[in-house]
């Protein structure tokens, strides 16, 4: 199944998450602890729906911890992800130009095998030389960033999202660690 919208639980809750997302969407488990995934037909749309539902859906409101919306998915080489992740990424450029950005990269599985930061960190140095080459000046800002690149990886697939300071301050379940 392919999936268009990552979500976590709180601890222990991932059943019940699965059970108030299927009212909005097409859910099943993640493969990894707390982590449900989805394919909804707009996922932005999806955004104001759970917004609307949390405060009566009592379900929803303890379950759900976070949930992001996924423009791009994508498998990935574990030996050398940043080539195929950062490639990824081409088609969200638009949205990290003119602003502060960084790169936040939450893996699941791969454990020894991919080195979160050092990834976060070789994209990010990929995105900053084709913002340059697109004659943007990039900035880094990792306190409240204009938007953040989130790539969230299941064993060797990644789901890519562009989060913007709005999505983060209108949704308080689309969070960034």
């Amino acid at each position: 199944m392919s999936w268009n919208v990552l979500a976590t639980s709180h601890e222990g809750r991932r059943d019940a998450l699965l059970t108030a997302l299927r009212r909005l969407g097409t859910f099943r488990p993640g493969g990894y602890r707390n982590i449900v995934v989805g394919e909804v037909e707009n996922p932005r749309e999806l955004l104001d729906r759970v917004r609307e539902a949390l405060p009566t859906d009592a379900l929803l409101g303890t379950a759900l911890a976070r949930l992001l919306p996924v423009d791009v998915r994508v498998r990935f080489d574990p030996e050398s992800p940043a080539e195929t992740l950062a490639a990824a990424a081409e088609p969200l450029l638009d949205r990290l130009a003119g602003g502060s950005f960084f790169v936040r990269l939450e893996r699941r599985g791969l454990k020894g095998r991919v080195h979160s930061p050092s990834v976060e960190r070789d994209i990010g140095d990929r995105v900053w030389r084709a913002l340059e080459g697109r004659g943007h000046t990039p900035r880094v800002e990792f306190r409240d960033p204009d938007a953040v690149l989130v790539i969230e990886t299941l064993g060797d697939q990644a789901g890519l999202v562009v989060v913007d300071r709005a999505a983060r301050r209108d949704y308080p379940f689309v969070k960034v660690r």
